[in-house]
């Protein structure tokens, strides 16, 4: 899946990374955290990790094809957006069934 926009690419890897950091190696999910989620910059990011700005770019870009490859594989975002989206069908059909009112174990 190719995502463009910056915000919408960084939700999306954001995502990704929720579901499969544990196939990340230690310092490719390091690097990724202080890129993505500090947001700090390559050369914040090579002096905390101690190895060359390249060095560091490099384990954010592995990081996010391996994230990328583990999706094609598994799959697990596409099944938790199919399910979230016939869980919305479900609700509002469960709403027009209802008339508008929730069951009392949806309140």
């Amino acid at each position: 899946m190719r995502v463009d926009g910056g915000l919408e690419q960084r939700i999306h890897y954001n995502r990704l990374y929720d579901l499969y950091a544990p196939l990340l190696t230690e310092k490719q999910r390091e690097a990724f955290e202080l890129h993505e989620c500090e947001d700090l910059s390559l050369a914040e990011m090579s002096e905390r990790l101690g190895v060359t700005r390249q060095a560091a770019h490099d384990l954010v870009l592995r990081a996010r094809d391996r994230l990328g490859e583990a999706e094609n594989t598994l799959g697990l975002m596409k099944r938790i957006s199919l399910l979230e989206a016939r869980i919305g069908e479900l609700e509002e059909r469960l709403k027009e069934a209802t008339g508008g009112e929730k069951p009392c174990s949806m309140r």
